[in-house]
């Protein structure tokens, strides 16, 4: 048996289709004054989560590259200083060569070792180098100079004696760095502590050379051979810690690089899912007011709001 349509239902039915038409054109409307393709939750909840993880992805890959930044500065700077470090120790192994010849002077020797003193006192300079308003080589001791020249001529690393055997331990447990994460569960050491760059015993770099100025400096012509082969040791082990600092330096580059190519991939991944194609978005506007228009015509000759068409 046929049901029965009466007009109430009919009336119910295209207020019900012209509502539908009418959140679907509010909805391309809001898309286009946004410029998003999500413009409520309820949008598309899937694309939702996407674009919150590759949201989330971003931060954190922004914040990483951001320390990336941080991580380069101390290195380059602390490569300039060991790389200037560098150079002294090799011009005071020459001067050691120079005036360990027989051939030479007190008056050489003396000549020699004023050059000597002043770079002698450029090294405590450089140890106590600093970025922005942080030393660096001071361990997690930023905020003081962690290099001093103590009442006996002595270099001073945090108030300890770096050529005292008494003061060994406490030194070593200075030996620490300050690190950046550079990524997610990675760490990496940008700094080195003042124990390394300077050395403690008679591998102290300032204590080596004060020793070889005041043997240059003296009345008597005292055997300075010793002096080259320790130079030369001291040489090597600047410039290990010159390779360290660029081995670092690489690595961080590298990071660099594939951060980047991660944030253009999770911006795009992000576009897909949030921004909106302004030609769709007006094709599917236009189409859905048509639909308006051609339902608000048909309703308007279906639904005639007379007595007598109620009477039929």
């Amino acid at each position: 048996m046929a049901q029965r349509v009466t007009n109430s239902m009919m009336i119910s039915n295209f207020n019900r289709n012209l509502y539908a038409n009418t959140a679907k054109m509010n909805r391309f409307q809001s898309q286009l004054a946004t410029n998003r393709k999500i413009v409520r939750l309820s949008d598309d909840p899937v694309g939702v989560v996407k674009s919150l993880n590759a949201r989330s992805r971003l931060n954190s890959l922004e914040q990483y590259q951001r320390n990336l930044s941080d991580a380069q500065g101390w290195l380059t700077q602390s490569e300039s200083v060991v790389s200037e470090l560098n150079t002294i120790v090799k011009r005071v192994y020459e001067l050691s060569v120079s005036m360990a010849n027989e051939v030479k002077t007190p008056e050489d020797r003396q000549a020699s070792a004023h050059e000597i003193k002043e770079l002698m006192e450029h090294v405590v300079t450089l140890a106590n180098t600093t970025l922005g308003d942080k030393y660096l080589f001071g361990g997690y001791n930023v905020t003081r100079a962690p290099f001093e020249i103590d009442a006996t001529g002595e270099m001073t690393y945090n108030k300890l004696n770096m050529t005292d055997p008494a003061d060994r331990t406490a030194l070593l447990d200075l030996d620490n760095v300050i690190s950046y994460e550079i990524g997610f569960g990675i760490d990496m050491p940008v700094s080195i502590s003042g124990v390394r760059l300077m050395g403690l015993d008679d591998n102290n770099i300032y204590s080596q050379i004060k020793d070889l100025y005041e043997k240059a400096s003296s009345a008597q012509l005292e055997d300075l051979t010793p002096f080259i082969d320790k130079f030369q040791s001291l040489q090597r082990n600047v410039i290990d810690l010159q390779a360290e600092i660029g081995g670092r330096q690489n690595r961080l580059d590298m990071m660099s690089d594939r951060f980047e190519q991660n944030i253009i991939n999770y911006t795009q991944m992000k576009s897909d899912v949030e921004d909106l194609d302004q030609a769709e978005a007006i094709m599917n506007y236009s189409m859905a007011e048509a639909v308006y228009r051609a339902a608000l015509g048909v309703g308007g000759r279906v639904l005639q709001p007379t007595l007598m068409d109620f009477l039929k």
